[in-house]
């Protein structure tokens, strides 16, 4: 019989699968990478065992190319070029194996995460031309995506504008990690538990993830952490959600069996 909660993370390499599968996962969130791209035969091959296995899997758009963090509003034509490749890949196996897809509209290191609300004007022009892009990417795609908050920048909990001048206006699907938006708010665990009340109809999942509310990127196991889990988990429960800690070992999760079994306490 599946255990409940144990919802993990892993890439494509078969020693991480098989580490994950030993604890009946209900989901596998699968991060793939730059080279992954170049092969959807392969990651077809993974989601439709994993799915013969009774796992839900949900993919995870890659972080980099070449080095560089990707943004859909990037003026790099390499980082634009392979962000709307990788787009197209990813939209056609999420459509044809009926899965979805976790794509950063930015991450906070690059261009696009670099825009603070101290410039107002700035925050809202460039909320607008982020909407704009992603309601294009839409419109051009099978719609199989979720947008995923950033700590810092135009799509982070940073911006008093996402969710209503870009998540709102679009009724955009959105991936909710919750360690980023505690960070967007430098550890103020009231205003994290509003923020995720507000995205909350447009959330379809959630990175569930400590932190300690800094501006460094820690991604700690449930507990050790700041994070006020009690607010937060009447919420959680009732949508998709994987526990995205940072392993020392990638092909041992234990730190996610134990944040999961933190949050089944609460």
């Amino acid at each position: 019989m599946k255990q409940n909660l144990h919802n993990l993370k892993c890439s494509l390499d078969q020693a991480q699968i098989e580490n994950r599968l030993s604890y009946n996962p209900d989901i596998l969130e699968l991060q793939l990478f730059e080279a992954d791209i170049d092969d959807p035969k392969h990651i077809q091959n993974v989601i439709r065992d994993l799915k013969q296995k009774d796992v839900k899997v949900i993919l995870h758009h890659p972080m980099k190319v070449n080095g560089k963090f990707l943004d859909i509003l990037s003026v790099d034509t390499e980082v634009m070029e392979y962000y709307k490749r990788s787009c197209r890949v990813l939209d056609e196996i999420c459509h044809s194996e009926d899965v979805y897809c976790v794509v950063h509209p930015h991450y906070d290191d690059c261009e696009s995460g670099r825009v603070y609300p101290t410039n107002k004007k700035r925050m809202l022009q460039k909320s607008n031309e982020l909407k704009e892009a992603l309601q294009k990417l839409r419109e051009n795609t099978n719609d199989r995506f979720y947008f995923e908050n950033a700590p810092e920048g135009i799509f982070s909990s940073m911006n008093p504008y996402w969710i209503s001048h870009i998540i709102e206006p679009l009724n955009l699907p959105v991936c909710y990690d919750v360690s980023h938006s505690f960070m967007s708010f430098r550890g103020d665990n009231q205003k994290l538990k509003q923020d995720l009340k507000e995205a909350y109809p447009f959330t379809k999942h959630y990175h569930v993830v400590d932190s300690e509310g800094t501006e460094v990127h820690d991604a700690l196991p449930l507990g050790k952490g700041d994070i006020a889990w009690s607010n937060l988990k009447p919420f959680i429960k009732h949508k998709d959600f994987i526990f995205e800690i940072e392993l020392p070992d990638y092909k041992d999760c234990t730190l996610m069996i134990e944040s999961a079994a933190y949050f089944d306490s609460i």
